[in-house]
């Protein structure tokens, strides 16, 4: 069975015009105790990661590290532009689909990963949900990640998750 957890990164104030700069925007200071509560809270529900998978954007990796930190069991992040917010659906599918059984944490941005979920959930691009900065989404397969073959285990905002 593959655990998939869908990540967004936490706050990190407003996008930039410039997308180089963009790129580099970190998590703000709210964003970061954000994600240090959403990932304790995934701690407190025995949640682990074997993997997780990261965007090369900053505020993605800032917040895909404060995962590892508290409920990973790899030695470090993998960062891929298949994460990216351009990156593309089947790709990253495949790519999934290579990997091992167990609990992958992807880590990205929007609406990226809501039409990503909304593909493996009903074989639509059109997203039916938006996740928050910080929100998380677990989706379970018996095997290999088929459109519309996944189960929505559950969906959580960082406030479920943060006391």
């Amino acid at each position: 069975m593959l655990q998939l957890y869908i990540v967004r990164h936490g706050f990190a104030g407003t996008s930039l015009e410039d997308e180089e700069m963009d790129k580099a925007r970190p998590l703000k200071k709210k964003g970061k105790e954000q994600m240090k509560g959403v990932a304790k809270g995934l701690k407190e529900m025995e949640v682990s990661f074997d993997r997780i998978l990261t965007s090369p954007l900053l505020r993605a990796k800032m917040s895909a590290e404060i995962l590892n930190d508290h409920c990973g069991n790899a030695k470090s992040v993998e960062v891929t532009d298949l994460l990216l917010p351009e990156g593309s659906h089947q790709k990253l599918i495949k790519h999934l689909n290579q990997l091992k059984r167990g609990k992958v944490a992807i880590v990205g941005h929007e609406p990226f990963l809501s039409s990503f979920a909304s593909l493996c959930l009903t074989n639509s691009l059109q997203p039916f949900l938006n996740l928050k900065k910080g929100g998380v989404l677990m989706l379970e397969t018996d095997g290999q990640i088929k459109p519309e073959k996944c189960k929505l285990h559950w969906l959580m905002e960082p406030l479920h998750l943060s006391k």
